[in-house]
């Protein structure tokens, strides 16, 4: 190549400009003219790179132009309308300073759209919660087994709200063997109690101070009695009307429990206040994130009356994004899954080996798709039509990257059993 300087003209020039941008340097247009802009980022980048800044392309500083811009420790990000450096470094809850020193040559107070800088990795030792549904227990706690040094916390679903404040234990519940393991392996053992979406019992629970204490005492005597780290929990449907005296509960409960036990709220996903469901509305994500130990985020269901991906990572993304600005991220979980769906006539859950036996019978290809999860479509022998989307260990990583990413606590998996066994080996290698 020839060796470029100001003034010059040409493709050359142009791609020179394309590769100072890709490292997160301004040449300004990409217009092939060999400006002041250009020598000004030109010179930047040799600085930067311990090169001569002379302001002159050559064989040196083109080779340094051509290797990656991936730095260790880094990801890539591109910058968009609204941001800044400091809200990006309390985005991704990292110092100001750690942003600026992956940045060299990018002038924090002249960022463009379009350009591209690298945002500092953490690393920190991430929690992976277990939630163990009670009608598949067998088959969740074998994946558990399978891999006890990645689970910090086991979430098995064992007890259910009644009506007159106390809980109910649920089929498989107060497993002695789950109880023990977790133990023996240094795994926190956080039952789950539910609602069971009912949101009248649950309103004149939380509204009547008599009920609500004998509630907490409930919870209080059975952590006690059965040596719980703690408790979850998963009260859904929540009217909008009991948005604050949800908070007060779980307020009271911490304070019951004391500080040596958890409690974690489980909570519908949203990416902003109000969200889209009463449900989601009437979930404080401020005030819970302010009272409780550990917030667990539901990021999945997206598609559920109609067809379509589980928890695509755009939503996700957005989902924590929102969340962090909130939440304290040290307290944040994303509730991850591994199952899919099949609908034809009706939606039918399917794990994932139910999802590629059945493309394998109907003989359809399966789209790979590691931002929205693993697509296809068949017709069944009742010419039926029926479009199947489902999660495996390509797609799973994509999310743990926005975990990681956004500096979260941890994931909690729905749930472990009939998915893709790849799954645990990615989170292994992350």
């Amino acid at each position: 190549m020839r060796l470029l300087k100001q003034g010059m003209r040409g493709s050359d020039v142009a791609e020179v400009q394309t590769r100072l941008k890709t490292w997160g340097y301004n040449p300004g247009p990409i217009d092939g003219i060999f400006g002041p802009m250009t020598l000004k980022a030109v010179i930047q980048f040799q600085t930067a790179r311990g090169l001569k800044p002379d302001g002159i392309v050559g064989p040196i500083t083109y080779n340094e132009l051509q290797k990656s811009p991936s730095l260790p420790g880094t990801i890539p990000y591109i910058i968009k309308s609204g941001d800044t450096f400091y809200k990006l470094a309390q985005t991704y809850g990292i110092p100001l300073a750690s942003l600026i020193a992956a940045n060299p040559g990018v002038d924090p107070n002249k960022l463009y759209i379009g350009q591209q800088i690298r945002i500092p990795q953490t690393t920190r030792k991430r929690s992976v919660a277990a939630w163990i549904p009670y009608w598949l227990q067998a088959e969740a706690f074998a994946v558990v087994q399978n891999n006890p040094d990645l689970f910090t916390t086991l979430s098995p679903f064992w007890y259910e709200l009644t009506s007159d404040g106390g809980l109910n234990v649920l089929t498989n519940g107060e497993d002695p063997t789950i109880i023990n393991y977790s133990k023996s392996h240094g795994m926190d053992i956080v039952p789950l109690i539910t609602n069971n979406y009912q949101s009248q019992p649950l309103s004149a629970i939380l509204n009547d101070p008599a009920l609500r204490h004998k509630h907490i005492q409930a919870i209080v005597n059975k952590v006690s009695q059965m040596g719980y780290a703690g408790i979850e929990i998963d009260y859904e449907n929540l009217l909008v009307t009991d948005k604050e005296v949800f908070v007060l509960f779980l307020r009271e409960l911490k304070t019951a429990l004391g500080v040596n036990k958890k409690v974690v709220a489980t909570l519908m996903a949203k990416t902003n206040s109000t969200g889209n469901t009463s449900g989601a509305t009437a979930q404080d994500y401020y005030g819970i994130g302010q009272v409780v130990d550990t917030v667990r985020i539901m990021a999945y269901e997206y598609s559920y009356t109609t067809p379509g991906p589980i928890a695509p990572a755009n939503w996700v993304k957005q989902v924590f994004t929102y969340a962090v600005t909130v939440i304290p991220r040290e307290k944040l979980e994303a509730g991850l899954p591994t199952y899919g769906y099949d609908w034809g006539t009706r939606r039918t859950a399917v794990s994932y080996q139910d999802a590629m036996n059945t493309a394998k019978t109907f003989n359809v290809p399966i789209i790979e798709d590691s931002q929205n999860g693993p697509h296809y479509n068949y017709t069944s022998n009742t010419d039926i039509p029926h479009e199947v989307w489902f999660t495996n260990a390509r797609n799973f990583k994509t999310l743990l990257e926005i975990v990681k990413q956004l500096n979260l606590h941890g994931i909690a998996i729905w749930h472990p059993g009939n998915d893709d066994p790849a799954i645990y080996e990615v989170i292994r290698n992350s």
